[in-house]
């Protein structure tokens, strides 16, 4: 009977309409905010009422005529084993996926979907060339779907007399103050992006704006960055501002991504759940993880904190490092390294190891110095003499981080997997199975002749290692063990 529910093809219920609706109105309402405010200030009286009524009426009608397009033509049903998604306005496609093979299955419960009782599940197999597929079910459909899929996922066993495997279920609760603090570990400029997202957005409508108004922003502009110039304490505030709306910033996005992130977990699945105003969840299979990255800073050295990110192989559409399940807090790897590796991992007798030479420390500053220097003589002729400082500084801080890296980089074989050491003022594990590698290269470069260094790339389903400037005769040396591990 369960079964039964999806045997035939089905639209979505029609709360679903509305949750496209929701997303598409929000997608369409941040390109037309700034026509709209902008309107308000430069329409006269009589045309700004009819500007802003019509922006409102586009909001409202062009996401609803796509919310219709975008329901209707959508229906999916399960049959043998595969669950069948049909779509398509005009050239009515299929798209067929084994539960068995499903790859990545995640979840998602915004605000209208937990208005409205619904869950958004998105589906991903390595075989897939579309986009993500995506359902949206109420609670009921999902957790009969969901019943479907572990039962392809785990099928019974062959002889009716064998019992299944006892396999228990326990749950890990991640405390929010631990992603907070360890959160303040991390790399705080990322919320930079943001800024300049937003910075390209106002600078991208500068186009529309009259000469005379133009003119009188970049006015503003120049005296602004001269009232800078004349006090290197102005310069020292300015920044310290920045840094902590960075700093406001790159918290909220943390915690509204992964507060009160639940884990429960057996011997075969972990299933993550987490977020504030979005509930995500996702699952990572035992077998379908293929490394675990682990990193450690100073700051989490001394707290007791590290970040821990689970990959698994990427489709040929995959594309967002966020779509990896990415862990701030108390030092929780050796769980996660001891569920994949098993109990023994961490007294694992080395293999063989390789260390980098200082080609990685010459690599690394070679570019960046020469478009610091280009960027000085830039400044220089501009008379911008005080900006100076800052490519400077680039430079200077180039010198420990590349002696960082090179420090960081090497590799180390053990008997059941292997782990690849990188990062910069940050040390990173990735620690792989040799069934999990794919490829394993040499690289050679002009220099290889006179140094006899090279380096050793290899390739995972989901990403691939590069450590360089290894020794050529410990490279070749690596590379026949991995070759042989493989098989």
């Amino acid at each position: 009977m369960m079964t039964d529910l999806f045997s035939r093809p089905q639209r979505m219920s029609p709360a679903a309409l509305v949750i496209i609706y929701a997303k598409l109105f929000k997608r369409s309402v941040g390109p037309l905010s700034f026509p709209a405010f902008y309107s308000l200030f430069t329409s006269s009286s009589e045309d700004r009422v009819f500007i802003i009524l019509m922006i409102i009426g586009v909001c409202l009608f062009v996401p609803f005529i796509l919310a219709l397009l975008s329901y209707f033509p959508k229906k999916f049903y399960i049959k043998d084993g595969n669950l069948i998604f049909i779509y398509g306005l005009i050239n009515r496609e299929n798209t067929i996926v084994p539960l068995d093979r499903v790859h990545s299955l995640r979840t998602e419960k915004g605000i209208w979907f937990r208005l409205l009782d619904m869950r958004g599940i998105i589906f991903d197999t390595l075989a897939t060339r579309q986009e993500e597929i995506e359902l949206i079910l109420d609670e009921y459909d999902w957790k009969r779907l969901l019943a479907v899929i572990e039962k392809e996922e785990r099928p019974l066993p062959q002889s009716e007399s064998e019992p299944p495997e006892y396999n228990p279920t326990a749950t890990i609760h991640f405390p929010t103050k631990n992603l907070l603090l360890a959160a303040l570990c991390q790399n705080h400029l990322k919320g930079m992006a943001v800024l300049l997202s937003l910075s390209a957005v106002i600078f991208g409508s500068f186009e529309d704006l009259s000469k005379e108004q133009y003119e009188s922003i970049l006015e503003w502009m120049v005296s602004f960055l001269e009232m800078l110039v004349a006090s290197p304490l102005r310069i020292v505030a300015s920044l310290v501002i920045v840094y902590a709306v960075i700093l406001v910033m790159w918290l909220g996005k943390t915690l509204l991504r992964y507060y009160d992130t639940t884990m429960n977990h057996d011997k075969q699945l972990l299933t993550f759940t987490y977020g504030m105003l979005t509930r995500s969840s996702c699952r990572f299979f035992y077998d379908k993880i293929c490394t675990i990255w682990v990193k450690r800073n100073f700051l989490e050295k001394k707290f007791g904190f590290c970040t821990l990110m689970l990959r698994q192989a990427l489709n040929v559409t995959a594309q967002k490092e966020e779509e990896n399940m990415k862990l701030y807090g108390t030092d929780s790897s050796s769980f996660f390294l001891k569920w994949w590796l098993g109990e023994g991992y961490a007294s694992a007798e080395d293999v063989i190891s390789a260390k980098s030479g200082k080609g990685v420390f010459y690599r690394h500053i070679a570019i960046p110095t020469v478009i610091a220097l280009a960027v000085c003589l830039l400044l220089y002729y501009s008379q911008l003499y005080i900006w100076i400082l800052f490519p400077l500084l680039y430079m200077l801080i180039l010198i420990p981080r590349g002696i960082c890296t090179m420090r960081h980089s090497s590799i180390v074989l053990k008997p059941e997997y292997l782990i690849v050491h990188n990062g910069a003022f940050a040390g990173i594990d990735n620690y792989i199975k040799y069934t999990d590698i794919e490829v394993v290269q040499i690289r050679r470069s002009p220099f290889t002749r006179r140094f006899h260094r090279v380096s050793l790339a290899i390739s995972t389903s989901g990403t691939t290692f590069v450590i360089r400037s290894l020794k050529e005769k410990e490279a070749s040396l690596i590379r026949e063990l991995l070759l042989k591990a493989e098989e």
